[in-house]
């Protein structure tokens, strides 16, 4: 549209010219001028489009941080409960063709106190420490996320045996035992952990996600119950009685 207007505006501009001086038409200064009318229409729409470009990527950019922060912790950005409810599902879907996996509920022992002596700042930061150090005794395809407070939730996939999933726990307790620096304040807690194993999805009802964090959280209890600092295995769906754990 902007390319027509301007072309019959000059046009337009040409034939009066020539009505009044009763002279010929000026061929090249009319053709010159269509042509910069159509060169300045063409640097119009580029600096369109390319302004057209810039909000598209800046609106992607925007969705994606919003999605971001939907489904990750904002202190530790660690993912959410929300996201990790996602991976359990996918990791649940994987293990009817056989692949293993654990799942470990992690609370913190001892952390109320921390939050109480030296305030919510310091608890925070806290927090964030203890996520970065668990996250490096994890696979990058490990999934740890908060879940809440002082509560974590850990998805180790793949998993070969019972003993690699206690092998990840143990070095989870002994690596948050390790005294925190808090702005010069240090800071001792511990991870009580329950694990629950869902190697394979048997018979009709494969076992849902809620009832394999059901399990996780009672063997969690059940490490606390035995002096904390510790990790216990939970029972199979499929037996009585508990997998010998550390207490």
């Amino acid at each position: 549209m902007i390319e027509g207007a301007g072309c019959h505006r000059l046009l337009a501009r040409q034939l009066r010219r020539a009505r009044r001086t009763g002279g010929d038409y000026d061929i090249p200064l009319l053709l010159a001028s269509v042509s910069a009318a159509y060169e300045e229409a063409d640097r119009e729409r580029r600096r369109i489009d390319r302004v057209a470009q810039l909000m598209c990527e800046e609106m992607e950019d925007l969705n994606e941080r919003f999605r971001h922060q939907s489904l990750h912790d904002a202190l530790t950005d660690l993912p959410n409960r929300l996201l990790f409810r996602e991976k359990l599902t996918e990791a649940t879907l994987r293990a009817r063709g056989g692949n293993g996996f654990a799942l470990l509920a992690i609370d913190l022992d001892r952390f109320k106190l921390v939050n109480d002596t030296l305030g919510h700042a310091q608890g925070d930061a806290l927090l964030v420490q203890v996520s970065a150090r668990m996250r490096a005794q994890l696979r990058g395809s490990d999934t740890l996320a908060r879940l809440g407070g002082d509560e974590f939730g850990l998805l180790l996939e793949p998993l070969a045996t019972p003993e690699d999933a206690a092998q990840v726990a143990q070095r989870l307790v002994e690596s948050v035992a390790q005294p925190f620096d808090l702005a010069g304040n240090f800071a001792s807690v511990g991870a009580s952990i329950g694990l629950a194993l869902s190697s394979r999805q048997e018979g009709p009802q494969p076992e849902g996600i809620d009832a394999l964090m059901a399990r996780a959280d009672a063997a969690l209890y059940q490490a606390k119950a035995h002096g904390r600092n510790g990790w216990c295995f939970a029972p199979s769906p499929l037996a009585r009685g508990t997998l010998p754990g550390r207490g």
